[in-house]
């Protein structure tokens, strides 16, 4: 079978990625207002489903984190607190970063552009928050878009991890049955409890619970080849569409049905044995997908850079805000790139998630005392 490095998950995740930013970019304005004037259809469907990306990135995100924990849970030991340390700084450093950006862009863009889209000046509460994921947990405005669901994630690695870990201490304990399979048991308790309880309450969107039905399913299609149940992938994908079509009756959602879709693609994917598929494998897309989590970190910083420059000179020109925002998502790409190579392609260390700390927490009390 081939490594769990594949061209599917690349193109998955460079769409979602592509995706969100243009999303962010509708959503946000002030030049998608300007551009609603000549193409409602376009920027209503950015605004309306844009959001669905998400879905994407958490069906990958736990199919990925399954094919890596498969062979450590066949292991004599499983440890967890450095992977949930290790998975911590993965994403907090390069958020750091990104949000050490997008601090001093606002600060710098407030005298000459005044939009909703700029958050307010930091204060010691609101620093904290963003430095431990606490941000929506204690309701304090985030400073950067999609700044909520890089918490999600990391509530959800820990809700997996800590049910890996509790199957193989079972497993330790029993020396009886498959630990793939007590652990893939408690995934899909939880994927159904999000299916059925959770996801249908609005308000509990800031626990990771909430999403756990999209990353649960991907969590199941990364484990089931080495579960050994004798159900091939091609009768999970149809029982995937099954368990869908019963939680779309019971309560529709079309963040569901795009969850679904993907983990029986993926589902559909392992039952050819991952095999190559040439025709989307392409630099550019491994490139993107590579930088996807940093151009989503850094890309709300770049569009209020460019707003403020479009919304000065030229708030009314449709062909200069349409211009604006393909800039936007260029420069989103570009620095992207940038900030994994430098920052978070690095291996990540508390001594490099202190410094990024410090910086942050720099940045922030430089704009506190300016302003």
């Amino acid at each position: 079978m081939k490594s769990q490095r594949s061209e599917v998950v690349d193109l998955f995740k460079a769409f979602a990625c592509v995706l969100i930013v243009w999303h962010h970019l509708a959503l946000y304005g002030p030049m998608s207002d300007v551009v609603y004037q000549s193409a409602p259809d376009f920027i209503g469907m950015l605004f309306d489903y844009g959001l669905l990306a998400v879905e994407v990135f958490l069906v990958v995100g736990g199919y990925l984190n399954a094919k890596s924990w498969i062979r450590a849970l066949t292991q004599a030991e499983f440890e967890i607190f450095s992977r949930v340390g290790m998975r911590y700084q993965r994403l907090v450093i390069p958020l750091l970063a990104a949000l050490s950006f997008t601090v001093a862009v606002t600060a710098l863009v407030r005298p000459y552009f005044d939009h909703p889209s700029l958050s307010d000046a930091p204060t010691l509460s609101k620093v904290m928050a963003h430095i431990f994921l606490l941000q929506d947990v204690m309701y304090v405005e985030a400073f950067s878009a999609g700044v909520w669901y890089v918490a999600i994630d990391f509530q959800l690695f820990v809700m997996a991890l800590l049910c890996a870990a509790l199957a193989h201490r079972w497993q330790t304990m029993t020396r009886q049955g498959s630990v793939i399979r007590k652990a893939l048991g408690m995934w899909m308790v939880l994927t159904l409890g999000s299916l059925f309880v959770w996801n249908l309450n609005p308000l509990g969107e800031v626990w990771g619970t909430y999403f756990f039905c999209a990353y649960g399913l991907g969590l199941c299609v990364g484990s089931w080849r080495s579960s050994g149940f004798k159900i091939n992938h091609r009768i999970l994908a149809l029982l995937i569409l099954l368990l869908g079509v019963v939680a779309w009756v019971y309560e529709p959602r079309i963040r569901l049905a795009v969850a679904v879709a993907v983990a029986i693609l993926l589902a559909l994917y392992e039952a050819a044995d991952c095999r190559p598929l040439p025709r989307i494998k392409a630099g550019w897309i491994q490139a993107l997908s590579n930088a996807s989590y940093a151009v989503f970190l850094i890309h709300f910083g770049v569009s209020l850079v460019v707003s403020a420059v479009v919304f000065t000179h030229w708030s009314e020109s449709v062909p200069a805000n349409a211009l604006g925002m393909l800039t936007s998502f260029a420069l989103s790409l570009l620095l992207g790139a940038w900030l994994h190579t430098h920052v978070e392609k690095r291996a990540p260390s508390w001594q490099r998630w202190l410094q990024w700390t410090s910086t942050f927490a720099a940045t922030c009390a430089a704009v506190m005392l300016l302003t």
